[in-house]
């Protein structure tokens, strides 16, 4: 959840600054372990190493690649790898700086690896939130408040970063300075809900247990595409409002975003589906009102947790179509007592049980049995 708050930058170090990777030759080059989803990491198998590499991990990045080699004792290098930045396996003690990436690690069982978090209030997971309440892990801050000297104390053999902007890179390049290793992770930048949810194996790689990681994806990957296929055989395609307006404005993800796809996926018609893009854009509310008319369902309604709540914000809401079927159907279900969100922590892992309870709402009929996990329908 605090990645919708503010997103740090990403990248790696490990004692030294942060590098570009280099050109390989052929004879160096190890196996490429292509992804099904992601677009913005790859893992390539050496003779003893993994070569990482991370993607355009901000917005409006372009081009932009880092690499680095996660090696074991007694890895051999090639000559050509030799500059690149290292991560020694395994690595013990992490600080994530996103809630969603310790909800990454924890679905890998490895949560115990994390000996710190930053914005600790906004955790929905109750094991992490017990182990900071108890001091078993610390909470750093986050942007401007951050705890440099509890970080150094603590000996991190990583740091798990993300970014909005180039302009995140400035708690990187604090960190080469204190000679603290970091790495970049940009999962939220996925359009696809499976992408999102591949970097599982990205931070499987960095933890040593790749083969668990594969494994998981591939299980999560597989429901979700079998659910998808459910629900594409449905006649009916319920058409779909989303969001609430913020000022004079309501923010409309495009047609190719996370959000969209989900829709299409639960067998929904997402009402912006032709809008370009994935991000999300701005919207006259009077005409966001015109076209809110011809939804059926209306999906992530803020905080709200009731229907009077939504009415209280602007009256003409009474009178959408959604609102008076009561089908206003939002993603907080599962919530922190300080506001974390699970749906932007394990929801963001686990992409199929979303879908299973977006198609639980929108086609009853397809998954009677299911009990809803992360939305609730507003009375």
């Amino acid at each position: 959840m605090k990645k919708f708050i503010c997103l740090l930058g990403i990248s790696v170090v490990l004692l030294s600054c942060n590098r570009e990777g280099g050109s390989l030759s052929e004879s160096s080059r190890p196996d490429e372990k292509g992804n099904r989803y992601a677009t913005g990491f790859k893992v390539e198998e050496g003779e003893g190493y993994r070569l990482l590499t991370v993607y355009d991990p901000w917005q409006q990045s372009k081009g932009l690649k880092f690499s680095y080699l996660l090696t074991e004792k007694g890895s051999v290098i090639p000559d050509s790898l030799q500059d690149l930045p290292r991560i020694k396996l395994p690595v013990t003690r992490l600080i994530p700086m996103s809630t969603t990436h310790c909800a990454m690690i924890s679905a890998l069982g490895q949560q115990d690896r994390i000996v710190a978090v930053s914005g600790g209030k906004y955790l929905y997971q109750p094991d992490l939130v017990e182990a900071l309440h108890s001091g078993a892990i610390s909470d750093i801050g986050y942007g401007r408040s951050i705890d440099f000297e509890a970080i150094i104390g603590l000996e991190p053999e990583l740091m798990i970063l993300y970014g909005v902007n180039a302009g995140d890179r400035e708690l990187g390049d604090r960190l080469s300075e204190l000679g603290i290793p970091y790495v970049y992770c940009g999962e939220y930048l996925e359009s696809h809900p499976l992408g999102k949810a591949e970097w599982v194996r990205f931070f499987a790689s960095l933890l040593g247990i790749e083969d668990q990681g594969n494994a998981l994806f591939d299980a999560i990957a597989e429901r979700y595409e079998s659910m998808a296929k459910l629900a594409e055989n449905t006649a009916f395609k319920p058409r779909v409002l989303t969001g609430l307006p913020w000022k004079d404005s309501w923010y409309i993800a495009g047609g190719q975003s996370y959000v969209a796809r989900l829709i299409q996926d639960a067998g929904g018609s997402y009402l912006w589906s032709k809008l370009e893009g994935s991000e999300a854009v701005p919207i006259d509310i009077e005409h966001i009102f015109l076209k809110a008319m011809e939804a059926d369902f209306w999906l992530n309604t803020g905080t709200a947790t009731s229907l009077d709540e939504i009415s209280g914000m602007d009256e003409r809401f009474k009178l959408l179509p959604p609102y008076k079927s009561g089908r206003v159907i939002n993603n907080n279900r599962r919530m922190g007592p300080a506001g974390g969100n699970d749906y932007w922590e394990s929801g963001v892992v686990r992409p199929d049980d979303v879908l299973a309870d977006l198609i639980h709402f929108l086609h009853p009929e397809l998954l009677p049995e299911h009990q809803a996990l992360y939305y609730q329908q507003l009375k």
